[in-house]
């Protein structure tokens, strides 16, 4: 099943689909991703990984990373977690 649609070679996928793998909900995706404080960015492969495009999006503590083929089939999926960095005050 294709989960991600080509549109002219540019990788298109449903905010329900990248909100439940970054475990947000949906309408809180589409906020975030309006406001600007998630981003995204598509990378298309070369060579050996011709046809595949590799699919991110970050925000704040979490990163997803996509591999999608050529027929819109997602690969690999991970969602990376990190600690969230502390904001000091100064006295």
């Amino acid at each position: 099943m294709s989960v991600v649609r080509l549109v002219d070679g540019i990788p298109e996928i449903d905010a329900a689909v990248a909100a439940r793998a970054m475990k947000f909900a949906v309408e809180y995706f589409l906020r975030q991703m309006r406001r600007g404080a998630i981003r995204g960015r598509v990378e298309r492969g070369s060579g050996e990984d011709e046809g595949r495009h590799r699919l991110s999006f970050r925000h704040h503590d979490r990163e997803l990373i996509m591999i999608v083929d050529e027929s819109g089939r997602i690969i690999t999926q991970e969602l990376i977690m990190s600690l969230p960095t502390p904001h000091w005050k100064r006295p």
